[in-house]
């Protein structure tokens, strides 16, 4: 790990901006989309920051992306809005419609937003965490591609729909939950698959319907949701907020915009934030919270265990050393990046 390259997320931020823009996206554009993928790496979800950028180019030449989205937005009350994104990059309708519920939380106390005609938009806590400076909560949730079985079925009609929940805290590390609601993320089976590595047991089945944990076979059958039937549950209520009340696609109709040639992808988006002192002061909220988050990082741990800690805690610290030493960067990453940029006429990443 020692030799592991590193660049700063300036750096990148620079780089994946230009790329974009050199793929038709305008320029203020570019940079919101790549902020929020950097965002991505220094909270350590590296599948879903820059691997995803030659993909993202491909599908703005082919169309399959608008570059320059008329992102719509309809105020449908004084604290709520749908927002039609235009089939444009998803990072852009998820932080404008995650600003504007900000906005209206900042007035009401609360503010919803729900977003159709979207693609893939990275990581889910680059959304959430933007409440958190605001002493609001923030709820971000997306549909996906069918991939996932819902309990019992051996058929694919959900996505790996993640969840995101960003609560502040006080002197400790916020609370924040990131996940796939299947019980792994599809990029980590893709990542597993270039490494010649098996899955654990009980994240997949087979195109017969038989569990596996050989990664090929994985992609060729269907992702398990999490929890058995309780995870089942939370992916379908996922797939509601975020396809059936947004007006996206749902239930199966949502596509990988990576590999279809048909249509839209027609992802769909559900976001919340709600101020803090609508129910006590900020600073008692935060006291409590340090309260709670102390007595879990405070319990004897289990045999195998270094520690206890809590949905956000590791990618808290994660956050502030890449920030302050750079980001690590695979070296055939780095290539792939330093060729895609030299195809676009864009500086690569040192």
């Amino acid at each position: 790990m020692a030799d592991t390259p590193r660049v700063m997320a300036k750096t990148l931020v620079r780089y994946a901006a230009e790329v974009l823009a050199a793929a038709g996206v305008m320029p203020a554009n570019s940079k919101i989309a790549a902020e929020c993928m950097i965002m991505a790496h220094l909270r350590g979800f590296d599948t879903h920051g820059l691997p995803c950028l030659p993909g993202y180019v491909e599908c703005l030449k082919q169309g399959r992306i608008n570059p320059k989205p008329n992102i719509m937005v309809e105020k449908t009350t004084s604290w709520s809005f749908r927002v039609n994104a235009d089939n444009g990059l998803g990072h852009l309708a998820a932080h404008h419609a995650m600003d504007m519920a900000l906005e209206a939380a900042h007035e009401f106390g609360v503010g919803m937003a729900a977003v159709r005609r979207s693609n893939h938009f990275g990581a889910a806590s680059t959304y959430s965490l933007m409440a958190l400076e605001h002493d609001c909560v923030g709820l971000v949730t997306s549909n996906a591609s069918a991939v996932t079985a819902p309990f019992g079925a051996a058929q694919p009609i959900l996505g790996t729909n993640p969840l995101s929940v960003a609560v502040p805290g006080g002197r400790r590390p916020p609370f924040v939950i990131d996940m796939a609601t299947s019980e792994g993320a599809r990029k980590k089976v893709r990542l597993a698959l270039e490494k010649g590595t098996p899955l654990p047991p009980g994240w997949a089945l087979d195109d017969q319907g038989n569990p596996t944990t050989d990664p090929e076979k994985a992609l060729s059958g269907v992702m398990l949701p999490f929890g058995g039937m309780k995870g089942s549950a939370i992916t379908i209520l996922l797939d509601i907020l975020s396809g059936v009340l947004s007006g996206a696609n749902f239930g199966g109709d949502v596509l990988s915009v990576y590999t279809n040639q048909e249509r839209e992808s027609g992802n769909g988006n559900f976001f919340l934030s709600f101020k803090i002192n609508a129910f006590m002061p900020v600073e008692t909220f935060k006291s409590r919270m340090d309260d709670e988050l102390g007595r879990i990082r405070s319990l004897q741990p289990a045999k195998g265990f270094a520690e206890v800690i809590y949905p956000g805690y590791k990618e808290h610290y994660i956050q502030k050393k890449r920030s302050k030493n750079g980001i690590p960067l695979d070296t055939n990453l780095l290539e792939n990046l330093s060729q895609l940029g030299r195809s676009l006429g864009v500086e690569p990443p040192r």
